[in-house]
């Protein structure tokens, strides 16, 4: 009887380890060793404060989409293309003087926070966070920078965020190759031998392509240094991605860039070329994309290869685009776009040239009008034609200006002073009626009761005043550029059409 119950325990604890055991494999998760396809570094910068102390404006930082190796070793990852060799075990920033502060790892998760000293005037904080699924990993990366630099705050933040896609998990049998291809081979390389990234994708080659729709330079930034050569890469597309034979032009945008041109896209920069920033363009179709070239000394180079945007070898991960209009090269007749640009510059031409005639035929009437003496009409018109042609000046006498109470003769019609416009001169009132004001800004004259420049929103000021402020001509004459008539050094204004003078000397 008591053995029963013994053997009944030692097969329940049979049981319970098999259990277990089963269980200890089900959670066993599968490894993330293997062979990942990345997309491009998505990068969002957003600028504060960022005054010329603080230099040049930051941007970039991301990383080219490709393959890329993954592995699994002590509950970090280690990826390996894609932009470059990186660890879950730090931030993807490198920052100078930025360090790890704080890290937490799993299996499925792992956030890494870095700094830079509490006393660096560079202040900096990275959180890198990657979070994995047994076939998909998510990169998002959060900076927030903050430099003092003279004084001036230099305040910006960025964003970087990328994934990956599993291609072949390490110690699993390889996809198999499309039915389409049966010549392929069906195994793929082991996982040790695809450290070197794949190289981008060329664009596909179409038996019909269509005219040039888009233009792609690679990199859209590189970073070069005195003696450097390199080979820009180009390509032109049709509308629906398909690759043209058509080369762009290559030429140096910027005058007098420290570098020359080797060849199509082939760029070596001078051996005594100082740290600068130059544009190289290339153009398709009338249409240019630019990219930027940095020289920087030997001694900025790796400072700048770290934290300026670029990857290993000096590249952006952008690329510079140029949208073509419809155009007719790479087609079957390429004259077309000849003849458009001829009709285009014969129409400005032409628009061009009528518009310099009728502008030189109203300047020439303008000149002639103000030039031309003004005759009064015979006197048995004069009565039915005097209101139209002379106004209320026609039966008055003398004129008088109202802001300074200067006389004049009649058939003036301004104050040589202030530039006034006179009225008829008032016998009971005389020469001792009220007086308006002078704008200090433009020494224009104004009626009385008038208290502000409409023109400068300035008080006005009275005529003693302003003429006591006025510091003496330095020229002896002064001359009206409308009709040419010479006034003393003093005055500003012409009598005749109220034109500002200019000083004869």
């Amino acid at each position: 009887m008591e053995r029963a119950p013994r053997s009944i325990l030692f097969a329940l604890g049979v049981l319970a380890a098999v259990v277990f055991a089963q269980a200890g494999r089900a959670d066993a998760l599968p490894t993330l060793s293997g062979r990942w396809s990345a997309t491009a570094m998505r990068v969002a910068w957003n600028i504060g404060d960022w005054g010329e102390a603080c230099g040049p404006r930051p941007g970039g930082g991301g990383a080219p989409g490709g393959t890329a190796t993954i592995v699994q070793s002590g509950g970090e990852l280690t990826i390996t293309g894609a932009g470059r060799t990186y660890s879950t075990a730090e931030c993807w920033e490198q920052f100078p003087g930025l360090d790890r502060r704080s890290h937490s790892g799993g299996q499925r998760g792992w956030k890494s926070t870095c700094k830079t000293a509490a006393n660096d005037p560079r202040q900096a904080t990275v959180v890198t966070t990657i979070s994995a699924t047994d076939s998909t990993i998510s990169f998002d990366e959060t900076g927030q920078y903050q430099f003092l630099i003279n004084g001036q705050n230099c305040t910006a933040s960025v964003r970087r965020s990328r994934s990956f896609r599993l291609i072949q998990r390490q110690g699993e049998p390889a996809p198999a190759a499309p039915s389409a291809s049966p010549a392929a081979p069906s195994a793929t390389p082991p996982i040790a031998s695809l450290a070197r990234p794949a190289p981008e994708p060329k664009p596909r080659a179409c038996a019909e392509p269509g005219p040039p729709a888009r233009l792609e330079v690679r990199p859209s930034r590189k970073l070069m240094r005195p003696g450097d050569e390199f080979t820009f890469r180009s390509a032109v597309l049709d509308a629906t991605g398909c690759a043209l034979t058509t080369p762009p032009t290559w030429h140096l945008a910027t005058a007098g860039a420290p570098a020359r041109l080797l060849g199509p896209g082939r760029l070596r920069v001078d051996d005594d070329a100082g740290e600068s920033e130059f544009t190289l363009s290339a153009v398709v179709a009338g249409r240019a994309a630019n990219v930027v070239v940095e020289v920087a000394s030997k001694e900025r180079y790796d400072a700048l290869l770290r934290h300026g945007g670029f990857d290993d070898s000096g590249e952006s991960g952008e690329a510079a685009v140029a949208v073509i209009a419809s155009g007719s090269i790479g087609a079957r007749d390429a004259r077309a776009v000849d003849d458009a640009r001829a009709r285009r510059q014969l129409f400005i031409g032409v628009v061009g040239g009528a518009s310099l005639l009728l502008g030189l035929t109203g300047l020439a009437l303008v000149l002639r009008r103000r030039k031309a003496p003004l005759e009064p009409p015979p006197e048995d018109e004069l009565p039915a034609r005097a209101p139209a042609l002379l106004g209320e000046q026609a039966a008055v006498g003398p004129m008088v200006c109202p802001t300074c109470r200067e006389e004049y003769a009649a058939g003036a019609g301004f104050c040589a002073a202030d530039g006034n416009r006179l009225v008829p001169f008032d016998e009971d009132a005389g020469a001792r009626g009220p007086t308006g004001g002078v704008c200090p800004v433009c020494g224009q004259g104004f009626d009385p009761g008038i208290d502000a420049c409409p023109e400068h929103d300035e008080q006005l000021v009275p005529v003693a005043v302003y003429r006591a402020r006025r510091v003496a001509a330095a020229t002896t004459h002064t001359i009206c550029p409308m009709c040419g008539t010479q006034y003393p050094g003093d005055a500003k204004f012409c009598g005749k059409d109220g034109a500002t003078l200019l000083p004869l000397n």
